[in-house]
């Protein structure tokens, strides 16, 4: 009885390249960030902490950096200001102005009632101030209140998505809508008070 041949993948090995396929190959945003910064450095607006090449929430460790940066300060070695990214897209707004500076944006309708439009909106800051708490890249860029119409922009798309859903399951009779881009970024959240 003659012996199989071994499988051998012919297909995988012929495969021409595809569109998809080169996009893949394409360079990601975050193999674009800036250089990393040696050391620990402190946000000097929101006291987040940038160690092991990300920004954390590290209120120790934030308290070590400002009391060294307070010595440093008397014996005449001041550092130069460092801003966290957000701080920086809040302050400055983007780097490359052809760019959009928000990720999410959360359209609250309807608000009639200046007492409830206060409730919602100081819903959505506690939401904000959880949020950062947990990671110093999720924030408010900013609130635009137009009347009956309050517009959020925040850092980021997952963070409106669920301001918005805690907005909707605090105040009911609303109707939320979710809408995504195709490149998922950036997510506008719909509410409108009935």
């Amino acid at each position: 009885m003659p012996s199989k041949k071994p499988y051998v993948a012919v297909r995988s090995a012929k495969k021409k390249q595809t569109r998809s396929s080169v996009n893949r190959q394409e360079t990601h945003w975050w193999q674009k960030e800036t250089r990393k910064l040696s050391a620990a450095q402190l946000c000097e607006r929101c006291n987040a902490v940038w160690f092991d090449g990300h920004w954390h929430t590290a209120p120790a460790m934030a308290a070590a950096l400002r009391a060294k940066k307070k010595l440093a300060g008397k014996s005449g070695k001041a550092g130069k200001q460092v801003l966290c990214h957000e701080c920086h897209l809040a302050a400055n707004g983007p780097a490359d102005p052809t760019k959009q500076a928000l990720e999410g944006a959360l359209t609250l309708d309807g608000l009639t009632d200046p007492a409830e439009k206060a409730k919602i909106l100081s819903t959505c800051r506690n939401f904000s101030a959880r949020a950062s708490k947990r990671d110093p890249e999720d924030r408010i860029i900013s609130i635009d209140d137009r009347g009956k119409r309050v517009v959020i922009t925040t850092t980021e798309n997952q963070m409106a998505v669920g301001m918005g859903k805690a907005v909707d399951a605090a105040f009911k009779g609303g109707k939320l809508r979710i809408v995504w881009s195709k490149d998922d970024m950036p997510a506008r959240v719909f509410w409108v008070h009935k």
